[in-house]
């Protein structure tokens, strides 16, 4: 099987040309040699939806190859979405693995899984012995540490692993790998050897450091206790442990919670073990692994630093492992290389004999991240201001993007809340952008290593105040606001409960679309801003409070015991509840209003005059 990367980064260019396009002639032209000597089938990945990790498709069998009609299947194959390598080569196994003679998978990626699957746990070295499976792994144009985290796959299996990065060198590693597939020589098959029967529960475990990462190799220490009542450790049994790296324990059936711990950091799970289990557990610490440079524990060099300052910048943990983050202080010494990080974003800041430099990272779970250095960075200040005014802007928030190929990327390099923000950035092209409020402007600049440089950003804004006249009591005001662009193109801007305060805005045309409550009609109205704008906007609402009750009823009504429905002249229903006494704002029309108590059913038609509000009693409108 044919395993293809069809992700949008397949669209990505290197030196002779788009990724896709070099990939479709290097397989057409390695093809050719193979017809009728290879059964291939052919399988793509994130070609097809946008965003959806469950994108895999299996385009043709194995069969008798025919390069010119398999060419063309893969010319089809229009890069889009995501890398879900684990479910594509798990389609493939199930392909290969019907019969009894195994197969090669030929997988084609130019990057790492990215939906929190680990190809390495699902292809391991004992399943594809068992299966007879071998995979060639081309890791094309990747950076080095991605094409390393698919390695694991070749070396499992005893297939082979190339990093090719332009179209000779791919067609080079296809070819390799097709007469790889093709040789006929098989390994000797050791005769089965009996299985000593279990008898108790068996628990192998591992440890990660991010979802996607491979195991913990090192440096673990496991405990795990069993469970008693109120799910605390019985007192009389001593825990089992082990310093092991993927220890297997054989224990009673019963209730334990298994703990991982590595360097300072611990990861718990509790478990059931039932008679004759033989379970695996992940456990995944969300750690990031951040790499000091040596010279920065040698005050005498120009980044030298003594301490790290890690402030959080976000404290949601958006898993059951995830960890707590708390603000750390490092010292730094000659040793000082590696450093364990909760995964979150964080403000990093470096401090020594009153230099300090302060950098944005957003630490994913597993990764490893490379500190910039004074020597391979720039450094930026922004000085922000409104442009009409000339004074600092109230609440300013930017973003910065790094730009790849004329294109800015989806990964946020720093953030900042601050009225005239610093940033330490590596060098290279980027996109800042500034919002205020609803407002906001898009920034390019260039960081060059060693320079220092300021940007100097009038933002233009409007404000706009909202006066509501005439509303009701019962009034929950709810403002959305559409730009216009062009010719009448609609973009939602915001939608807006609290109208006391100003709003701030980009200048330009605008449609504002209020409702005074859920069941009041819509009032909407275009405006044009210009910049340094101050207008007021008055929305007259012609709404009315409705009180609705029933008053010949001795026993008094709860909620829940009666359900109202309210429908328009039309018929529709625009409003129902089990509040035993409610009051609405409704705009002027003839309405009906129903009321259900038990078998009971109250009904009545009523009218509403502008701002004239009224009570509905439903005394003597029972339906009989």
């Amino acid at each position: 099987m044919l395993v293809l990367d069809g992700s949008g980064s397949m669209w990505g260019k290197i030196k002779d040309g788009h990724k896709i396009l070099l990939a479709r002639k290097a397989i057409a032209a390695s093809l050719r040699p193979f017809d009728d000597k290879i059964d291939l089938g052919l399988i793509a990945y994130g070609h097809r939806r946008r965003g959806a990790c469950h994108d895999v498709q299996i385009l043709d069998q194995p069969t008798p190859l025919n390069s010119v009609q398999l060419s063309r299947l893969v010319n089809q194959i229009k890069p889009l979405g995501k890398t879900p390598i684990t479910g594509a080569l798990e389609e493939a196994r199930k392909v290969l693995t019907r019969n009894k003679s195994g197969g090669s998978i030929i997988l084609l990626a130019d990057g790492p899984e990215n939906c929190r699957r680990d190809p390495c746990a699902l292809i391991s070295p004992e399943m594809a012995k068992s299966k007879k499976l071998k995979i060639h792994v081309i890791a094309f144009a990747m950076e080095e540490r991605d094409a390393r985290s698919l390695q694991c796959l070749s070396q499992n299996t005893g297939g082979e692993f190339h990093t090719p990065n332009d179209q000779l060198s791919l067609l080079a590693a296809l070819t390799s790998s097709l007469k790889a597939s093709v040789k006929s020589d098989k390994p000797a098959v050791k005769a089965p050897v009996a299985q000593k029967k279990r008898t108790k529960p068996e628990l192998r475990l591992s440890a990660h450091l991010g979802p996607n990462n491979g195991p913990l190799r090192g440096g673990l220490a496991w405990r795990i206790v069993k469970l008693g009542e109120n799910n605390e450790a019985e007192a009389t049994l001593p825990p089992w442990e082990s310093n092991k790296a993927n220890p297997k324990f054989e224990l009673e059936p019963g209730d334990y919670r298994i703990t991982a711990g590595y360097n300072d950091y611990e990861v718990n799970r509790d478990v059931t073990l039932k008679k004759n289990d033989a379970i695996s557990q992940r456990l995944i610490f969300n750690l990031s692994q951040l790499n000091l440079p040596a010279s920065w524990a040698r005050p005498d060099s120009r980044s030298g630093f003594g301490k790290l300052l890690f402030e959080p910048q976000d404290k949601k943990s958006s898993t059951a492992d995830a960890l707590d983050q708390k603000t750390t202080v490092i010292t730094l010494t000659a040793t000082t290389q590696q450093q364990l990080i909760p995964a979150g974003a964080y403000r990093i800041v470096a401090i020594e004999n009153g230099k300090i430099q302060s950098w944005f990272i957003h630490a994913q779970p597993g990764q490893a991240i490379d500190l910039p250095v004074w020597q391979k960075t720039g450094r930026i200040r922004f000085e922000l201001s409104d442009a009409s005014t000339k004074k600092p802007l109230n609440k300013p928030t930017l973003r910065i993007y790094p730009v790849k190929n004329g294109e800015a990327l989806e990964k946020e390099s720093a953030r900042s809340a601050a009225l005239n923000p610093q940033f330490d950035l590596e060098a290279g092209d980027y996109i800042a952008e500034i919002e205020d409020g609803l407002a906001a402007l898009r920034h390019p600049f260039t960081i060059k290593t060693g320079e220092i440089t300021t940007a100097e950003i009038a933002v233009e804004r409007a404000l706009l105040a909202i006066d509501l006249k005439n509303t009701s009591t019962a009034s929950n005001p709810v403002l959305d606001i559409l730009e216009i662009r062009g010719k009448n193109k609609l973009f939602h801007r915001g939608e807006l409960s609290n109208l006391d305060e100003k709003i701030t805005l980009t200048p330009g045309r605008y449609r504002l679309i209020l409702r005074s409550s859920p069941t009041a009609r819509a009032i909407i109205k275009d405006i044009t801003l210009k910049a340094g704008d101050e207008q007021t906007v008055s929305f007259a609402a012609q709404d009315a409070a409705i009180s609705f009750l029933i008053s010949d009823r001795e026993d008094p009504l709860s909620r829940h015991q009666i359900f109202w429905r309210l429908n328009d002249s039309s018929g529709a229903v625009i409003w129902q509840s089990p509040d035993p006494a409610p009051i609405l704002s409704l705009s002027a029309g003839e309405y009906t209003i129903l009321a259900e108590i038990g078998s009971e059913r109250y009904q009545q038609t009523f009218r509403v005059k502008s701002q004239e509000s009224q009570t509905i009693d439903l005394a003597g409108a029972l339906i009989k």
